[in-house]
């Protein structure tokens, strides 16, 4: 289990991050899909059921620490993978609940909720975000390319036995004649919509691409367009609609070492491209170009322009497990 962040999340506010699933060398992530969009890359170790993985004392007194130097407004399980693949999920939570009160929330592609103990993991958290991106089979294999056999189908109707409370990321974009922005996809989005909210109330996040990805011209649809959407969608079903809008994100004062600032730095490019105003942001709006700029010089960052803001992210994880070895 690692922790990272906190990172500024347009749903959650301060997302202080729990990954409880880690790459091997050679892989940006562990994950039951393969999205197009994915921010992470495309270099997947997949796996098509959870597994037990275990976590130590010193990873839950890390936490321990994280909460208290940047009080989060939530604690996420999300980072290098899908976190249901990891079947100690509901041990973390209770653990979790027993050193704070912040809400616990996790992001899933909701690949596993068939099986009982993967629900009995997310029911012990707060908020379950799961990720709905296609209307139809056709479309979920070509945007999340899952495992084989997985059914958006089932996905839809095991939802419906999540007992905490749940809301649906939809993310839209548009990619070399592939997209599920358009109206045909909308309303097929909205039909799953209905009937998830008829089981039980949810909530709907529009996320779209603004992070860069490996796939040079994959598309976000506009602030515009995503208000438009969710205008249309709360219209039609009368319930909460939240879409993405660049927002600034809100300063965390910590004071850290040069190598503590490091460390942390690259723990959460790891996870996530961002901007200069996002990463100084994490640590009290510090000046870290420096850091940047010498991390990009040393080959272990990159940076892209994507919708015209410039994003760092790491290149090598691989040297990261290196320098981590070397600042413990």
């Amino acid at each position: 289990m690692k922790t990272y962040g906190p990172v500024p999340s347009w749903r959650l506010g301060n997302s202080l991050g729990v990954d409880l699933v880690e790459a091997p060398e050679g892989y940006d992530k562990v994950c039951s899909f393969d999205c197009v969009y994915c921010q992470l890359g495309h270099r997947v170790f997949r796996m098509s059921s959870p597994k037990k993985m275990e976590i130590s004392e010193a990873e839950f007194e890390e936490l321990r620490k994280k909460i208290a130097q940047t009080s989060p407004d939530y604690i996420t399980f999300s980072g290098e993978g899908e976190p249901t693949l990891n079947l100690n999920l509901g041990y973390a939570a209770k653990r979790i609940r027993a050193i704070t009160n912040v809400p616990l929330a996790v992001l899933t592609n909701a690949s596993f909720v068939h099986l009982p103990r993967v629900r009995d993991g997310l029911n012990a958290c707060d908020l379950v975000i799961a990720k709905i991106d296609a209307p139809n089979q056709e479309l979920f294999e070509r945007i999340n390319q899952p495992y084989h056999g997985l059914t958006i189908k089932s996905i839809v109707q095991n939802l419906k036995k999540i007992r905490t409370k749940i809301a649906i990321q939809t993310l839209l974009f548009s990619y070399d004649g592939l997209t599920n922005a358009d109206e045909t996809a909308i309303n097929g989005l909205i039909d799953i919509y209905k009937e998830l909210n008829c089981s039980k109330p949810i909530t709907i996040y529009l996320g779209t691409a603004y992070r860069p990805t490996d796939f040079k011209g994959l598309e976000a649809i506009s602030e515009r367009q995503l208000k438009s959407i969710a205008d249309n969608i709360s219209s039609q079903l009368g319930i909460e609609v939240i879409y993405y809008q660049g927002a600034e994100p809100r300063m965390i004062a910590r004071k850290l070492t040069d190598k503590e600032l490091r460390k942390d730095i690259l723990e959460l490019l790891k996870r996530r491209p961002c901007t200069l105003k996002d990463i100084s942001s994490r640590f009290g709006n510090v000046d870290v170009s420096g850091v940047l700029e010498s991390l990009i010089k040393e080959g272990i960052l990159g940076n892209r322009i994507q919708n015209a803001e410039k994003f760092y992210f790491l290149i090598k994880p691989i040297i990261l497990k290196k320098l981590n070895k070397k600042l413990r």
